[in-house]
């Protein structure tokens, strides 16, 4: 919960002008729409409630549904040269890679998530191992990050002691 908590901060708190510009349209939309079911209220009623409605669900899933669009295009990420190592002596996974930035702006914070997930061959049992994946963590990199350059990374799971075959997910967001 923590993590939705923060990662939601993050978002917030480092808004671009592509944001702005996006929340802006939407409320100005629901504005339109709103005056449209004003007018049609009285004699059109039914019609009215189902527009309405429909305003009420776009406003309210629009932001997630921009946030999505953004982050596979003008925040764009991409890991490189990622490097898994398991230490059975000290009982440790090291994950090892790169950011790079495939996006259209430059970044000044990025979080790298890991999340190591049990593997099955029964593809139902991987999605809700996927729900509830062996181990997470996360890390921050504090440092800028200019359009098309590379940073990297690594991450420290201590006391990994899974040896039934499992997969490391790996992905970047960067604001």
């Amino acid at each position: 919960m923590n993590e939705l908590k923060q990662r939601i901060t993050d978002y917030i708190q480092h808004l671009t002008i592509y944001d702005y510009f996006a929340i802006s349209w939407v409320g100005v939309f629901f504005i339109f729409m709103m005056m449209i079911v004003f007018l049609n209220i009285k004699k059109r009623t039914k019609f009215a409630i189902s527009l309405f409605l429909i305003s009420l669900v776009l406003v309210t899933f629009s932001p997630i549904f921009i946030k999505l669009y953004f982050d596979k295009t003008v925040r764009k990420v991409e890991i490189l040269d990622q490097k898994i190592t398991k230490l059975n002596f000290a009982n440790m996974l090291i994950i090892k890679g790169k950011l790079q930035n495939q996006g259209k702006i430059d970044y000044k914070k990025c979080r790298v998530f890991t999340k190591v997930v049990k593997k099955n061959k029964n593809k139902y049992k991987n999605i809700l191992n996927n729900l509830k994946p062996l181990r997470n963590m996360s890390i921050v990199i504090n440092q800028k990050l200019k359009k098309e350059n590379k940073e990297s990374f690594r991450i420290v799971m201590k006391n990994f002691k899974f040896n039934s075959p499992y997969e490391v997910k790996v992905r970047g967001e960067c604001y």
